[in-house]
């Protein structure tokens, strides 16, 4: 993140949320096989000015096999870009079964997978307002996305996405203001290990 120039916050109980698309548990890079949960929702947190993991948890940063053939969007499925942004405040998310997420509020910048290949490249670039909330993934299988993300930052399972939810409003900038607007940052598992 530092290479990158991005911001890195280094206070107690200031958080840094990073998903690392293409990673294991282990953090060792994986195939990063389309409509699976195979990426990473991490949680960083400067303790004694050391960087420590707080948690982590099975996510995808992209969308799956349903919206990827069926986008909401004629453009085609978001698929965010890679960098940070700050645009996300906790709100509720879902219509089915609504739930505490972290609900974009400003823009970010998604590719349109138009040709539906499962890929970025050569995608045309999309900014603005799409609703790519942070929430959970309905507890559907590691190998299956299924309908639960059309671009969003999911976390597979229920219990873990509430545990993320409870380390964010820990948050003292969120304890501040809850009109606190959070950053996360997606870096992908193969430039992450590169540097």
């Amino acid at each position: 993140m530092k290479a990158k120039n991005y911001v890195v916050f280094s206070g107690e109980k200031n958080f840094n949320i990073v998903y690392v698309e293409g990673m294991n548990e282990d953090s060792t890079l994986n195939n990063d096989t389309p409509n699976q949960f195979n990426d990473r929702r991490i949680i960083i947190e400067f303790v004694d000015g050391i960087p420590k993991i707080i948690n982590h948890w099975q996510a995808t940063t992209e969308p799956g096999n349903y919206y990827t053939y069926n986008p909401m969007n004629p453009a085609g499925a978001a698929r965010i870009a890679f960098g940070q942004y700050q645009a996300w405040k906790v709100g509720i998310h879902g219509n089915s079964e609504p739930h505490e997420a972290l609900v974009q509020f400003l823009p970010i910048t998604v590719h349109r997978d138009f040709n539906k290949d499962f890929k970025r490249t050569g995608d045309k670039l999309d900014t603005g307002l799409f609703g790519v909330n942070q929430h959970w993934g309905y507890d559907a299988p590691i190998a299956n996305i299924k309908n639960t993300s059309a671009g969003c930052l999911v976390g597979r399972r229920r219990e873990g996405h509430r545990e993320f939810m409870q380390l964010v409003k820990s948050d003292l900038r969120y304890q501040n203001s809850e009109d606190y607007i959070f950053y996360t940052t997606v870096i992908a598992g193969d430039d992450l290990i590169k540097s």
